[in-house]
C-alpha cells in the first residue's frame, strides 16, 4: 500500500481538460465560472459519474443533487470512508477551489482500480452541491442539509431562488440531478471524510511549507442588512433635507471595515449591495447589502457583530435625517473541530512524502463542506499552497507539483484510516 502512487499526469491533465470544457471563462484567462446547477455543472456532473461508473463505483443522487460514487470494500457492515469537495466555482473563479479536491479523489479511485487494490471499507467520492453559496445564497448549502445540523432544512433550500426566480428545486430538475437518496447522514452515512483542497491563503506559501494539516474552520456568520430612507428628486431637493439610503449605507459599509480592524476580532465583508433605484435623477430611498462576518471562535463572532450593530446605532444616530436599518441574520456556519484520528492520518500520510519541517498545523479560514461533515463523522483536510494566496478569482492557482503532492497524501490518508479500521483501532 505504502509503494502505492497516484498519476500526477492523469490528474494535472483531467483538471485542465474537464475545467476548459465545462465553464470556462474563456481566454487569456484561466478561470471558472461554473455556477451549481447550471448546464456546465450539469456536463461536468455527467462527465465524473461516467468516469466513476467505469471503475466500479456504485452512484447514488440524493434531494439535494449531492454525488456519492462509492467503490466496494470487503467488509459489508461498514460505511465508507469518503473524499469530498465541490465542482461549483464563484462566478469569476479558479481551477482549483473545491475542483481539486474532486478531481484528486476520482484519481485515488482510478489508482486503486489500476493496482486492483481492496479496501476493508468502501471508498467514496463526493461531490457535495452548492458548497460556494454564490447562485443560491446559502454556502456549504448541501453538506449542511445531509448533516441534520444546518438552520436551513431540505425544504427551504429546495426554496431558495436565484437572481432570475429560478427555485433550488426547479434547478435540480432541470438538470435532472433531483435524486431519491435521502439528503441525510442517518440514512446515508459515513465511516469518515477527508477534503484536499487549495489553502485559499498566503501562510503555506509564505511560510516556505508545502502540507496543511488542517485542524479546525473558523466560525461565520452572514447578515442581511436594510437601509431605508426616502427618495426624493436630485435637482429640488435641498441637502439638509434629505434622508439619503445610498449615504448612510456607505458610511455603515465603512463602519463594517473599521470596526474589524479597530477590534482585531476578525474579518468582516460586504460583498453584495443591491438599491432600489438606479436613476441619476433620484434619491436612494433603500439599499440592501449583506455582510459576512469570520473570527476564530464563535464567542468572537458575536461580539464582532455586536460592536458592529453598535457602530451602526451611532451613525444613524449622527446622520440625524431619518434614515433607519434593519438585519436578519441569513446564514451561519460554527467553528468547526477535526476529528483527532484523522488529523492523525493526514499527518502520517505527509510525513511519508515530505519532511515535517514542511508541514504546518492550520485553522481554515474559509468554509468548506467538512464543517458540516465534522459535526456528525470524523473528518479532516489536507491544504496545499495557493499562488500568492488568491482565490475566488480567476488568477487562483496550484502548481501541478502541489495538486499531486496533495493527492498523495489524500490516497495515502484514507488507506492509513482504513487499515486502522480493518484493525479495529477506530
Amino acid at each position: 500500500m505504502a509503494a502505492l502512487k497516484i498519476n500526477s499526469e492523469r490528474l494535472n491533465s483531467m483538471l485542465k481538460s474537464t475545467c476548459t470544457s465545462w465553464g470556462a471563462l474563456g481566454a487569456p484567462s484561466t478561470g471558472m465560472s461554473r455556477l451549481t446547477l447550471t448546464q456546465e455543472d450539469k456536463k461536468v456532473r455527467d462527465w465524473l459519474i461516467g468516469e466513476c461508473k467505469a471503475l466500479g463505483c456504485e452512484v447514488r443522487i440524493d434531494q439535494m443533487g449531492n454525488i456519492f460514487a462509492i467503490r466496494p470494500g470487503t467488509a459489508k457492515d461498514k460505511k465508507p470512508i469518503a473524499m469530498g469537495s465541490h465542482l461549483d466555482t464563484q462566478p469569476t473563479g479558479g481551477r482549483y477551489d473545491g475542483i481539486l479536491g474532486v478531481h484528486a479523489a476520482l484519481e485515488v479511485l482510478c489508482t486503486l482500480h489500476e493496482n486492483q487494490v481492496e479496501t476493508y471499507c468502501p471508498i467514496a467520492l463526493i461531490d457535495w452541491t452548492n458548497e460556494e453559496g454564490a447562485r443560491f445564497p446559502g454556502a456549504m448549502m448541501a453538506s449542511g442539509v445531509w448533516s441534520t445540523k444546518s438552520s436551513t432544512p431540505l425544504e427551504a433550500c429546495w426554496g431558495i431562488q436565484d437572481k432570475e426566480g429560478v427555485s433550488m428545486k426547479q434547478a435540480l430538475e432541470d438538470i435532472a440531478y433531483l435524486g431519491s437518496t435521502p439528503c441525510d447522514y442517518r440514512e446515508n452515512g459515513l465511516e469518515s471524510h477527508f477534503e484536499l483542497h487549495i489553502e485559499q491563503g498566503p501562510l503555506l506559501e509564505r511560510a516556505n511549507k508545502t502540507v496543511g494539516v488542517v485542524t479546525s474552520v473558523q466560525g461565520m456568520k452572514w447578515y442581511a442588512v436594510q437601509v431605508t430612507g426616502a427618495g426624493g428628486h436630485s435637482g429640488t431637493t435641498p441637502m439638509l433635507d434629505r434622508s439619503d439610503a445610498l449615504v448612510a449605507t456607505s458610511r455603515l459599509i465603512t463602519a463594517v471595515r473599521d470596526t474589524a480592524r479597530k477590534t482585531e476580532l476578525g474579518v468582516a465583508t460586504v460583498g453584495v449591495i443591491t438599491c432600489d433605484t438606479y436613476s441619476q435623477a433620484t434619491i436612494p430611498a433603500r439599499v440592501d447589502f449583506i455582510m459576512d462576518i469570520r473570527c476564530s471562535t464563535d464567542e468572537m463572532v458575536d461580539q464582532l457583530a455586536t460592536t458592529i450593530f453598535k457602530t451602526f446605532d451611532t451613525i444613524i444616530k449622527e446622520e440625524n435625517n431619518g434614515t433607519s436599518y434593519e438585519i436578519k441574520r441569513t446564514w451561519g456556519l460554527p467553528k468547526s473541530i477535526f476529528h483527532p484520528q484523522c488529523i492523525e492520518a493526514v499527518r502520517a500520510s505527509a510525513l511519508k512524502e515530505v519532511s515535517e519541517n514542511q508541514i504546518m498545523d492550520m485553522k481554515s479560514r474559509a468554509g468548506h463542506d467538512s464543517a458540516w461533515t465534522s459535526r456528525v463523522c470524523p473528518t479532516s483536510m489536507i491544504f496545499v499552497p495557493s499562488k500568492d494566496g488568491i482565490s475566488h478569482n480567476p488568477n487562483e492557482y496550484t502548481s501541478p507539483e502541489h495538486c499531486a503532492l496533495g493527492a498523495q497524501i489524500l490516497l495515502q490518508a484514507v488507506l492509513g484510516y482504513d487499515e486502522k479500521v480493518r484493525k479495529g483501532d477506530y
